[in-house]
């Protein structure tokens, strides 16, 4: 059985905070429900098995869609959403790519599409800057889940 089809059908730690983020807009989330030492963020540092490297690169990407979206939004907002909609479709690819080499898991991938598709269920700046939030302390607690 080759390895690809095995991580396919191993347990999925996020599905339940993946189900969260399907479910409620990412707009909706509270700082308390993303930031607390207890919430959304750092549940997710604690089951998602990604190394730091990837989580940051992951995040240094999105990082830039966002940056670029704060410096376009004052032209015309709804174009700048759109700009960075497309910047977005670019990192579901890399994510592809980097779960079919398996340097993340496919449930991490998973968790990530659902993210994104948030954002484009709720086009807006604030979904970009809420789902921001929310990897930024993913990464912030990435540092801490050992201990």
């Amino acid at each position: 059985m080759n390895e690809r089809y095995q991580q396919r059908n191993q347990e999925d730690p996020l599905r339940e905070l993946r189900e969260e983020i399907e479910k409620k807009p990412i707009t909706e989330f509270t700082d308390k429900e993303i930031f607390h030492r207890n919430g959304h963020a750092s549940r997710v540092a604690k089951k998602a098995d990604v190394s730091s490297v990837q989580l940051r690169k992951v995040f240094q990407e999105f990082k830039a869609i966002v940056d670029k979206l704060k410096k376009e939004k004052e032209n015309d907002p709804n174009e700048a959403i759109e700009r960075a909609m497309g910047r977005l479709y670019k990192l579901y690819a890399i994510l592809e790519y980097q779960a079919n080499r398996n340097v993340i898991k496919e449930y991490f991938k998973n968790y990530m599409f659902a993210l994104f598709n948030n954002i484009e269920n709720h086009k807006s700046i604030e979904a970009f800057e809420k789902a921001y939030d929310l990897l930024m302390a993913i990464v912030a607690y990435s540092k801490t889940k050992k201990s």
